[in-house]
């Protein structure tokens, strides 16, 4: 009889959908089955609440958002963080795990594909939100104490998406150490070519107007407002 904890939990369907000893090809397999799955979990919560935060955005609920965006930054850490468990994997016992994976690649996670395409909505949910209470990007940097509650909101913001970045760095160091730089994944790209997703950012003006600011203290060629998500 299930007690109501595996009920709620639902325990019984969760530990059936990693392969039994009898199927494992090696001793290793168990660990890799979880760990990804737990990422597909992990992204899962974070969608659903990036999809909160703009709502919040949309309804003027800064310190809710700015919150929101905080649990998400957590998620993005327990993400990289549980790669450890992969890192005491030998290369051997990754290649026995790999052919059996057949032609299946990290590049078809849906939640990360999903993550990827998250930006555009929260970037336009900011542009709005500002526009609202007639504070530019710029201007909020330059003077923090224009609007507090804004400024945290668009440091939570970058706090995700350095997150995300560290992720990917993360999982960029786990293919290293384990099948080097120049070993074709399983969609036949090298593992160098991962480092260009290293270098993409989810809100790239909240970026931008760090370069912006700069130029108010050191001179030189200033960058154009606009491009630092529009500070008038």
């Amino acid at each position: 009889m299930t007690t109501e904890y595996e009920r709620y939990i639902r325990t019984e369907a969760l530990l059936t959908l990693q392969k039994t000893a009898d199927e494992r090809v090696c001793h290793d397999e168990l660990a890799f089955q979880i760990v990804h799955q737990v990422e597909e979990l992990w992204m899962k919560l974070a969608l659903e609440e990036l999809a909160l935060a703009e709502r919040l955005m949309t309804q003027d609920r800064i310190n809710e958002a700015r919150d929101t965006f905080s649990r998400v930054h957590v998620l993005m850490g327990l993400m990289g963080e549980q790669m450890r468990v992969l890192e005491t994997m030998s290369p051997r016992a990754y290649f026995v795990v790999r052919a059996a994976l057949g032609r299946g690649s990290g590049q078809e996670s849906p939640g990360f594909n999903q993550l990827l395409a998250c930006p555009p909505p929260l970037r336009a949910a900011l542009k709005a939100l500002l526009a609202r209470h007639g504070v530019g990007l710029l201007a909020l940097h330059r003077d923090p104490s224009l609007r507090p509650d804004l400024f945290a909101l668009t440091e939570a913001m970058v706090d995700v998406d350095e997150g995300f970045q560290r992720f990917r760095y993360r999982h960029l160091s786990l293919v290293r150490r384990i099948i080097g730089g120049r070993t074709p994944s399983l969609k036949g790209a090298p593992a160098e070519l991962l480092e260009h997703g290293v270098k993409q950012v989810l809100f790239p003006e909240l970026w931008l107007v760090r370069e912006a600011l700069f130029r108010d203290f050191v001179p030189g060629p200033s960058l154009e407002d606009d491009e630092a998500g529009g500070a008038h």
